[in-house]
C-alpha cells in the first residue's frame, strides 16, 4: 500500500486478483484471462487511474471487459480512465438509471447482461446472477474463478466482516433479503462485496441473520411499545420520532451480543433498524 495512491493488489490465484483503493474500503476484483482482462467497478475517475495501473502492475494483457456491478454512483464513475476502449457490461437496466440521474460522467454500458448469463472471456469463465431488487435494482451476482475455490462478488450485499451500511440507500428490503437465500443456494467457496472481504461462504448466511434478526427485534419493540399510539398531547411528528428512536435503539440493543462484534456496529445498526422499521410501516 503507497501512501500516496493508497492501493494494493491481492493475488487471488487462477488469474483473479483484488484491487483495493483507499486503504482497502473500496475492493474490486479482476480477471486476468488468455484474451485480456475483466474489471469490475472502477470507482472513481482517481481510483481508475491507480486502478488501471494496478492491472499493469499485474499484466501486459489489455484491459477487454469493465463490468458494473449495480448502477450506484460511488461504485462505477471513472471507466473512460481505466479503460476507454473497453467493453462495459451492465444489468439491462443500468443504462436507463444512468440516464435517469444524468450521470454525464458515468460511461454507458455497451452490453446489457441479466440473470443466468454465462460470459466466457478467453480460458475463464464468469457465472452471472441476479435475483431482482436488492441492494438496488441493478445489482449482479457474480462467480469468479480463483485458486482457492469459487469467489462470489456480490457489492454492497454482503460485507464480511461489517454491518450493512447506514439506512441502506435504495434498498429494496424484501428483495434483498429474497437475494440473499436465493445466493446461499449457490455453488461458491468464498465472498467479496465492494469494500470488504474475502471471507468464507457463511457470510452469506450471516447477513440474512442479521436482518431476519433485526426486522424481529424491530417488530417486537413496536409491538412493546404500543405501535403508532400517541401520548398526551403528542402530535403526529413527536409521535413518529419517538417510535422511531425508541424501536431502533430497543433492536440494536436485541442484537448486539451476536453482532454487536461487527464493525460499524453502533454508529449504523440503528440506521438499518430505522430502515427496517420504515419497511414494516409502510411494507416498502
Amino acid at each position: 500500500m503507497t501512501a500516496e495512491a493508497r492501493w494494493s493488489v491481492e493475488d487471488l490465484g487462477n488469474g483473479c486478483g483484488l484491487f483495493r483503493w483507499r486503504d482497502g474500503f473500496y475492493v474490486c476484483p479482476f480477471l486476468v484471462t488468455r484474451e485480456g482482462v475483466l474489471c469490475i467497478d472502477p470507482v472513481s475517475a482517481e481510483a481508475a487511474a491507480a486502478y488501471r495501473e494496478a492491472v499493469r502492475g499485474v499484466t501486459d494483457k489489455p484491459i477487454r471487459w469493465v463490468l458494473y456491478s449495480h448502477d450506484h454512483r460511488d461504485h462505477i464513475v471513472g471507466a473512460s480512465v481505466l479503460a476507454p476502449e473497453a467493453e462495459i457490461l451492465a444489468h439491462r437496466k443500468t443504462k436507463e438509471r444512468i440516464l435517469y440521474r444524468g450521470d454525464t460522467d458515468i460511461a454507458l454500458p455497451t452490453r446489457p447482461i441479466d440473470d443466468g448469463a454465462v460470459l466466457s472471456l478467453g480460458d475463464h469463465t464468469v457465472i452471472v446472477r441476479h435475483f431482482g431488487p436488492s441492494h438496488s435494482r441493478t445489482n449482479l451476482c457474480l462467480i469468479l474463478p480463483t485458486g482457492s475455490g469459487r469467489l462470489l462478488v456480490f457489492v454492497d450485499a454482503v460485507e464480511p466482516g461489517f454491518v450493512p451500511y447506514r439506512g441502506l440507500p435504495d434498498t429494496d428490503f424484501r428483495g434483498l433479503l429474497r437475494s440473499l437465500e436465493a445466493a446461499e443456494r449457490l455453488e461458491f467457496d468464498s465472498v467479496v462485496g465492494g469494500h470488504a472481504g474475502p471471507g468464507p461462504r457463511q457470510w452469506v448466511a450471516e447477513y440474512r441473520l442479521y436482518f431476519t434478526h433485526l426486522q424481529a427485534a424491530a417488530e417486537e419493540a413496536l409491538q412493546a411499545i404500543g405501535g403508532l399510539r400517541p401520548r398526551p398531547g403528542e402530535d403526529d411528528v413527536a409521535l413518529h420520532e419517538r417510535v422511531r428512536r425508541e424501536v431502533c435503539a430497543a433492536a440494536t440493543e436485541r442484537l448486539r451480543e451476536r453482532f454487536g462484534h461487527w464493525r460499524g456496529y453502533d454508529p449504523w445498526t440503528p440506521r438499518a433498524a430505522d430502515r427496517v422499521l420504515s419497511y414494516l410501516l409502510t411494507g416498502y
